[in-house]
């Protein structure tokens, strides 16, 4: 391997790779899988899906869902860019092969996103609500995360979270409501 100047060709990449996976896999397998933090997440990860299921608006689900997806791909896509860059690692995941923090991403933020939407539709409150959503993200669940080692910082510090939670929260409901409002043109 190598650490000076010369250029990195494709197999040393691979290595690294290689050595990256079987570390983690080896972490993974030895102190992750079946801890009480791996438990958690998988409750995190189903337990609000029921929960959200039986208050969502089931007349308005699809406009809900897309919300939902939405901030799926965006939390998902910027947890990744948030390890590439090294600004943060995950010490539990669920499946060691998913690098971004699953239940977060793919159930939590979507499933809050989508009751908000839902539960408040003029703007004022909408944003008065993500606000409140954003500082108890920031600031109680996302040190909770790192006391528990799941979520280890690098260089992020919280409050650099609390404007991205609330400016996607505003981006998903400009597009819904912009794709809505083309779709009834068209009727």
């Amino acid at each position: 391997m190598k650490y000076d100047n010369s250029p990195v060709s494709i197999n040393d990449l691979k290595e690294v790779q290689e050595l990256l996976f079987k570390t983690t896999y080896q972490r993974w397998m030895d102190d992750v899988l079946f801890s009480f933090n791996w438990w958690f997440l998988v409750v995190i990860s189903i337990l609000p899906w029921f929960i959200w299921w039986k208050l969502t608006d089931k007349t308005r689900l699809l406009e809900i869902i897309v919300v939902g997806f939405a901030v799926f791909g965006i939390a998902t896509l910027l947890d990744v860019i948030g390890i590439v860059f090294s600004l943060w690692t995950y010490g539990y995941k669920i499946i060691q092969m998913f690098p971004p923090l699953t239940p977060v991403d793919m159930t939590a933020l979507p499933i809050i996103y989508m009751l908000i939407y839902q539960w408040f539709s003029k703007w004022k409150t909408f944003l008065i609500a993500h606000v409140i959503m954003a500082a108890i993200s920031t600031f109680i669940f996302e040190p909770l995360f790192a006391w528990m080692d799941i979520y280890v910082l690098h260089g992020w510090k919280y409050i650099y979270s609390f404007p991205i939670y609330i400016a996607m929260a505003a981006g998903v409901k400009w597009f819904v409501q912009k794709v809505i409002a083309i779709q009834d043109k068209k009727r």
